[in-house]
């Protein structure tokens, strides 16, 4: 039998699904990172692709530390 490889979550991903967990609209994660709905929206989307500053934002608002971000969904 094969090796199954597993699947890694993109960033976009990950936000999206610690937006998602925590129970906030994409208007209320856009308002608290300072940049339009559009905006926020691309990075869940993954057309944009958020810079490391905007990553540990991110991470303050769910009490999460920068590592943590980019580690959801890896447990």
């Amino acid at each position: 039998m094969k090796d199954i490889k597993m699947m890694r979550l993109t960033i976009g991903e990950k936000i999206s699904l610690l937006r998602q967990k925590e129970g906030r609209s994409i208007e209320e994660v856009a308002e608290f990172m300072k940049m339009t709905v559009g905006t926020y929206e691309k990075i869940e989307d993954d057309f944009l692709y958020p810079k490391d500053e905007q990553i540990a934002r991110l991470g303050r608002l769910y009490g999460l530390t920068y590592e943590q971000v980019i580690s959801v969904g890896e447990e």
